[in-house]
């Protein structure tokens, strides 16, 4: 039986079984923080649900409660001088965390039982319709504070923690340990630490703990808040890491179809012409990026800064509204900033998606601050278009005298590139091998119904998958290299990635481009304790902040997404880093425009993405069958190549699996064209076979068409579920439950799984599929590769949190 109440002194710890067994009286805050060997934690109080709904904010004239929770409750307060009085919602997640508002009570402010039903009363409020338990716990009041976990979000493996601490200064940094070596902390011991290296170890013996010992067994991850007095360090709540029910799937994200305006001229807006394009560097794109004829070639409007009306003229602003509205659009107007050509600026000012008023205003009034600051109004006009709606971005750097091509991707808005997480493929042109870096892709930008941008988590579970397709990285990176090569010289081009036509056909279209700049290596492998600037305030908190931290480096984290686009700050946050002498860590992309404005400004930069070596240039292992003459034609193109030539005992093995390898092409092809070659490449595999069994063509053919008369083809598609011996004196079909059929896996014991020959003809090349052994706690990711499978085998990977505010709650 669960008693109505939990009271830490003279009690032992629960299990993590019994943990669960309680969370539906306790709630879930309640049940995990009666896990915590007790003097790791404040002695508490646990009021159950069943106890707070029949009493509400009278606690303490519940006939469960009673004189004993009262002096229960006065010993609490008598330890510390202080309260704290949390809810603990029963179904409460990782993902509601400070949500709800807790209330301290200090002694001497009020008797003990009115305290306390004001503040049961404000928690209460806090969390209207929720079943809410209820914790009492000693207050200590923390000289530091902070979050410990070994999150998705961290690493791979469970024993990757990061440890966050913020001080009386409010500079939050973090760090990361590895718990694999620690010994499990001693629970009849207080935690205590003496230096700040023995804390990191400190924390990693309490991150021990938690892995083999209280959630031995279990493959869920956790995040602790803690707290110290100066001597002693305290667990105050421990969060498993659940499912997410926040994050959005990325994939089902809906693209809109493109818009096309009509390529008209205004009185004001005029469409840009062959003649224009050589005027303005953002309308010069679209001969620098696109072929002539090329398809998809976005239409792009331009206004010089002459032609603009007059602030005071009204009729004039109206005119510019209503030629925004007719030639663009009613709403999904983007307006950038445009310099003449050969005169190239970053970030200068642009919008979001607008509507025609407000654009006629931007206009007039952006152009009116630009001029008061330079007096050229012939070197400044603005480029107008509609929105283009895409899946993901990236950034592409090609150099016309390397094969190589990198692209840095991330779904959504190609801002993002800027300060979030990103995937990196590296492609070897002549090769066509394309190596891929997928990282933990924690936030990305979207566009909302109001025209703004907006960050987006992503969910959990698919925050490692690609972003982008290999077909897509192809494409990329081969009209990427052909860009390079026409203008003469290495550049990074922007891409919109994923866009969807009238017809609902993908295509891919760049965008911006500007000249290469190199990025350093990383030969920093220092652990750093991180600052996170997110505006302008907690830079010059962390300015007017002594900090001595030999470790110590900033990390870029805007709240505001302009902040990325005002070269003044982040010339400022470069400045700051380097009279400090502390790097700034950069987990935006080193294509991008903020890690070449960084680097400008003379600071160190550690950028978390970037590799130190290339991985397409080594000497690869294939194994695989080719046709007679591709040896000759990777030497022709001044690669070494080493081959051999399969006995006819093997030669039918490698056959077999040509099969499956061509057959997967076929079904990634979309034009006819590409259809009849992938085809075409299907029958030579087949032609090959029927040579090394000795057996014509014609012979095969014949007999397929004798045995098609007999039992059919494989025209209408039926798909054969289930086979069985009838029951004797039964009759018609049996009762079977059709929801068990599986096309990726069916788990036929608590360590195997099967996975069906139907698996290479659903399962998306390049995107993996995990398959749970929850007893053994392991997870395997089956991936699909063009000409192989690639199993990978863990006990669990990142959930990169963008941050509300730069505190811990």
């Amino acid at each position: 039986m669960i008693p109505p109440s939990l009271y830490s002194i003279g009690s032992d710890p629960v299990s993590l079984p019994d943990a669960e067994a309680i969370k539906h009286h306790f709630g879930t805050k309640g049940s995990m923080l009666a896990t915590i060997p007790r003097l790791w934690t404040p002695p508490f109080l646990l009021i159950s649900y069943p106890i707070l709904e029949e009493s509400g904010s009278e606690l303490v004239g519940h006939p469960e409660v009673g004189e004993r929770g009262l002096s229960q409750i006065t010993d609490l307060l008598s330890l510390t001088g202080k309260l704290i009085v949390r809810s603990s919602i029963i179904g409460e997640s990782i993902w509601d965390r400070g949500s709800y508002q807790s209330v301290i009570i200090e002694a001497g402010t009020g008797s003990p039982p009115d305290e306390l039903e004001r503040a049961v009363s404000d928690v209460l409020r806090s969390a209207p319709d929720k079943k809410v338990a209820l914790v009492i716990q000693s207050y200590i009041t923390p000289v530091f504070k902070g979050e410990f976990g070994n999150l998705l979000r961290i690493a791979k493996t469970r024993d990757h923690w990061e440890w966050s601490e913020v001080g009386t200064s409010g500079i939050a940094s973090r760090t990361r340990l590895n718990s694999q070596r620690d010994q499990a902390a001693n629970e009849s011991l207080p935690l205590k630490s003496q230096t700040a290296r023995s804390r990191e170890r400190l924390f990693g013996s309490v991150g021990a703990w938690i892995n083999n010992e209280l959630m031995h067994g279990h493959s869920e991850r956790v995040n602790c808040e803690w707290v110290t007095d100066g001597d002693i360090y305290y667990l105050v709540q421990i969060d498993e890491e659940d499912e997410d029910l926040v994050g959005v799937n990325p994939y089902q994200i809906r693209i809109p179809p493109r818009h096309t305006p009509s390529a008209e001229t205004g009185d004001f807006l005029s469409c840009a012409t062959p003649g224009s394009l050589s005027d303005w560097d953002k309308l010069k794109v679209l001969e620098e990026l696109w072929e002539a004829e090329a398809p998809y070639k976005p239409i792009l409007f331009y206004i010089p800064f002459s032609k603009l009306p007059k602030a005071d003229d009204v009729q004039g602003r109206v005119k510019l509204r209503d030629e925004f509205a007719s030639l663009i659009g009613p709403q999904g107007i983007v307006i950038r900033t445009s310099t003449r050509a050969g005169k190239k600026k970053m970030n200068l000012p642009r919008t979001e998606c607008i509507g025609p008023d407000e654009a006629a205003n931007w206009c007039i009034e952006v152009s009116a601050k630009i001029l008061s600051e330079s007096s050229k109004p012939e070197d400044y006009a603005f480029v107008a278009h509609h929105f283009i709606a895409a899946k993901a971005s990236a950034w592409a750097k090609a150099d016309p005298n390397q094969p190589e091509v990198e692209i840095h991707a991330l779904w959504g808005l190609p801002d993002a590139l800027q300060y979030c997480p990103y995937d990196i493929w590296e492609v070897h042109l002549p090769t066509g091998t394309v190596t891929d870096y997928p990282v933990y892709k924690s936030d990305f930008l979207v566009s909302s119904d109001d025209g703004g941008w907006k960050h987006q988590r992503i969910k959990n579970e698919l925050a490692r998958f690609h972003c982008i397709e290999k077909k897509e990285v192809l494409e990329i990176a081969t009209r990427t290299k052909a860009i390079a090569d026409r203008m003469d010289k290495p550049c990074h081009v922007m891409w919109f990635v994923g866009c969807i036509d009238e017809d609902q056909k993908n295509f891919n279209v760049p965008w911006y481009w500007n000249d290469a700049h190199e990025a350093e290596p990383n030969t920093d492998r220092t652990n750093y304790q991180i600052i996170t600037i997110t505006d302008r305030e907690s830079l010059k908190r962390f300015k007017d902040t002594n900090i001595p931290q030999p470790r110590l480096a900033l990390e870029l984290t805007p709240f505001n997404l302009n902040l990325m686009r005002d070269t003044g700050f982040i010339t400022e946050v470069g400045q700051t880093a380097l009279d400090a002498g502390v790097p700034v860590r950069l987990n935006g992309s080193t294509l991008a425009h903020a890690y070449y404005q960084l680097r400008a400004a003379g600071c160190a930069v550690v950028s978390t993405g970037f590799k130190d070596h290339s991985r397409t240039r080594k000497v690869t292992a294939l194994g695989k069958l080719v046709r007679d003459k591709i040896p000759e034609k990777i030497t022709q193109r001044q690669e070494f190549e080493t081959s051999l030539k399969a006995p006819d005992s093997a030669r039918k093995a490698f056959l077999i699996s040509k099969v499956l390898e061509e057959a997967l092409e076929v079904r990634e092809a979309e034009s006819d064209e590409e259809k009849t070659t992938e085809l075409a490449d299907l029958y030579e595999v087949f032609r090959a076979l029927a040579n090394i069994e000795g057996i014509a063509l014609g012979d095969i053919i014949a007999a397929a068409d004798k045995k098609k008369e007999k039992v059919g083809g494989f025209d209408v598609g039926l798909i054969l579920q289930h086979t069985g011996l009838r029951r004797p004196g039964t009759t018609g079909k049996p009762n079977i439950d059709l929801s068990d059929i599986q096309v990726l896996s069916r788990k036929t014991a608590a360590d195997t799984c099967e996975i069906p020959f139907t698996f290479f003809g659903f399962m998306d090349v390049d995107q993996p599929r995990a398959v749970f052994f929850e007893d053994l706690n392991i997870r395997l990711d089956v991936t699909l590769k063009g000409d192989r499978i690639v199993l990978t085998v863990s006990r669990g990977g990142e959930q990169l949190e963008f941050p509300l505010d730069d505190s811990i709650e």
